[in-house]
């Protein structure tokens, strides 16, 4: 066999380091480095800079990529000579062999260029070294002669994977070569067994071992899930007022006009007759939501009903080109798909039990007994129509969103979502041109609005109990009680105050709304519900108290025209910072316990069953009768007397629903 000369055959490897001739080689080609160690001539460990050449015979293969450098060592060229350098780079390097050679997992060799050395102290320590490695060999061959067990064949062992370097064992002893050419093996000394510790394992009652929990259990939250309450019988009925032009009473295509007072829904009462909402005649409903021309009703099975326009997907049901099951070849009537409320068959199929409902412009939400949220319709931004996610203009079927939260709440504003989580978690996504999502959105990436994304209340550790939306704007409620407000304030409506550093009177980010804390509030009271309108909000308390902001050029506060606030502010218009509105009967005597904002007007209910409203009548929708707008908190139901107490109500865009129970 030649001597190894200074390159290899492979004309695209290179000789990186020799520290003496022959004794150790470092080589490189495209993608791998060989370090060939004889350790009958260098048995011992040699440092050099940061490189320790390790005091075994073996080939290691060096991946040199922009990957962290893996070793990989092959135990077959244990013991090569020095002659074997060419032979065993030339198969090492050979593609077809690299899968045999296992990785280390112990250690990664930094490969760096190694310095020259002083040719006269390396002859002089490699002589030392030399003799050391002749005993050393001559030793391990006496050794292995007493223990050599009858040669075992050619059949190669599996690899096992090689140690580190600073805790290797002695190295094997080296094999001697006969003189036709086989190597005798020389047998590898057995290493002890490594001890191991066992984890005593924890006794139960019965002796048992105790099984490992399959999942975790999910941490609780601060928020229940919503639930349905106690039928209520007789059932409530549906009463409407407003204007109905497209349907959005569902009393179907022959009640389409305007009422400027509640109107009982005769459509509704003969369903609960025929036991259509329930598992037994009289049932009835339990929620509405009212939104820019569409109405959503659930029953009592949790079944949601939508009615009103369906252009942008608001009724989550498709209701153009319909077949008509009893004329083939023939479609249904849009108007009457429209006009009257159907069932959103597809969430009935996945048994998906509404309790909560919430309408915007186009865009309408569920949240289930089980916190599983629903989502159909479609967004709008100023210039038209964004989205309902990217590269989806219209969600005309619910479609389930946030699937690893447990929601319990949800907010709509004309264009946008607010969401709460049992965790305390807020999310938000939509249309976000006025900051209402509170977060930045960039007017060329609209579209990355469409994506929930939590929203932050001052910091991250601070968790929220309610939430509030207005068209334009929304609101929070923390676990300490402070109510944080976002979004467009150019009439004041998030009742943050006015800041001059506001850009286009946009709050970007959370901000707290002074005079609401549980310390301003006083009486341990505190915010529960918030309503927002198109510039105006309103916010309740836990005591039943009513407060208001924003604007107040058409009596959408509730204010007397002499109020303090209206005369301090009687240039702008508004109100900035809350202020509380004042009924005809004492909180403390009937306390409010829900408020709905619509575009300009409002309506509130209170416990004994009365139900107020203010604000501008341009359709009827303060149900107040044809006086038009009214400057304070008007009664609609009596708190005592007449056939009927109010029990919900919900405003939207031009109409009011209002659910109604029978007085015994």
């Amino acid at each position: 066999m030649r001597r190894h000369s200074s390159r290899c055959r492979d004309t695209h490897s290179r000789l990186l380091y020799e520290t003496r001739p022959s004794t150790t080689r470092l080589w490189q080609n495209a993608t791998h480095v060989i370090v060939l160690v004889d350790t009958r001539l260098f048995p011992t460990a040699k440092t050099c800079g940061s490189n320790v050449v390790p005091p075994i015979s073996f080939l290691a293969l060096i991946h040199h990529t922009k990957r962290p450098i893996s070793l990989r060592v092959s135990s077959a060229f244990s013991g090569a000579s020095r002659l074997d350098i060419q032979t065993l780079s030339s198969e090492i390097l050979s593609p077809a062999r690299e899968s045999n050679y296992p990785t280390s997992n112990h250690r990664h060799h930094p490969l760096t260029t190694m310095p020259p050395r002083n040719r006269a102290k390396a002859d002089d320590a490699a002589k030392t070294e030399a003799k050391a490695a002749v005993r050393a060999s001559s030793r391990a061959t006496v050794k292995a002669k007493a223990a050599a067990a009858p040669a075992p064949t050619r059949t190669r062992a599996p690899p096992k994977r090689a140690a580190s370097p600073d805790t290797s064992p002695s190295p094997p002893p080296v094999a001697k070569r006969a003189r036709n050419g086989a190597a005798k093996v020389a047998t590898e000394p057995k290493m002890p067994p490594k001890k191991t510790t066992r984890r005593a394992k924890t006794p139960v009652a019965n002796g048992a071992p105790k099984k490992a929990k399959a999942t975790a259990t999910p941490p609780p939250g601060i928020n229940p899930l919503p639930s349905f309450h106690d039928k209520v019988r007789p059932a409530m009925q549906l009463f409407v007022w407003g204007a109905g032009n497209f349907g959005q009473f569902g009393m179907g295509t022959d009640a389409l006009g305007e009422f400027s007072k509640p109107r009982r829904n005769l459509w509704v009462e003969e369903k609960i007759g025929e036991g259509a909402f329930g598992d037994e005649p009289g049932a009835g409903l339990i929620a509405v939501a009212a939104g820019g021309l569409h109405t959503l009703f659930v029953d009592e099975k949790g079944t949601i009903w939508s009615c009103g326009v369906n252009d942008d997907a608001a009724l989550g049901r498709e209701t153009k080109d319909i077949p008509n099951p009893d004329k083939p070849g023939e479609f249904l009537d849009i108007d009457e798909l429209t006009a009257v409320p159907h069932p959103l068959t597809t969430l009935v199929e996945e048994n998906f039990r509404a309790v909560k409902v919430a309408a915007g412009d186009s865009i309408s939400a569920a949240i289930s007994d089980e916190g599983k949220l629903r989502v159909w319709g479609s967004f709008r931004a100023n210039e038209g129509s964004l989205g309902f996610a990217s590269g989806l203009r219209h969600q005309f079927t619910p479609k389930a969103v946030l699937e690893d939260e447990q929601c319990v709440s949800v907010a709509t504003g004309n264009n946008h979502l607010l969401v709460l989580t049992s965790q305390g978690n807020i999310y938000s996504w939509g249309a976000g041109e006025q900051g209402q999502l509170g977060r930045k959105i960039l007017e060329r990436r609209k579209i990355h609005g469409t994506v929930p994304e939590k929203v932050v209340l001052g910091n991250r550790g601070r968790h929220a109990v309610a939430i509030g939306a207005g068209n334009y704007h929304s609101f929070a409620v923390d676990e300490a009680g402070d109510v944080w407000g976002w979004g467009l304030n150019s009439a004041g409506q998030t009742g943050t105050g006015i800041n001059s550093a506001d850009t286009d009177s946009i709050v970007q980010t959370p901000r707290r709304v002074p005079g609401l804390s549980t310390a301003d509030l006083g009486n341990d009271a505190r915010v529960v519900a918030i309503a927002g309108g198109d510039l105006h909000t309103l916010f309740l308390t836990s005591d039943g108290r009513v407060y208001a902001c924003g604007r107040a050029d058409s009596s959408q506060l509730g204010l007397p025209e002499d109020h303090p606030a209206l005369k301090e502010h009687a240039e702008e218009h508004f109100v900035p910072e809350p202020v509380r509105v004042e009924f005809p009967v004492d909180p403390e005597e009937d306390p409010v316990v829900q408020i709905s904002a619509g575009t300009g007007f409002n309506a509130a209910v209170t416990r004994d069953g009365a139900l107020y409203a203010w604000g501008e009548s341009e359709q009827g929708e303060v149900g107040v009768g044809e006086s038009g707008k009214a400057v304070t908190p008007a009664v609609v139901v009596r708190r005592e007397g007449g056939s009927f107490a109010a029990m919900a109500v919900s405003c939207g865009g031009q109409h009011t629903l209002g659910l109604f129970k029978k007085r015994s």
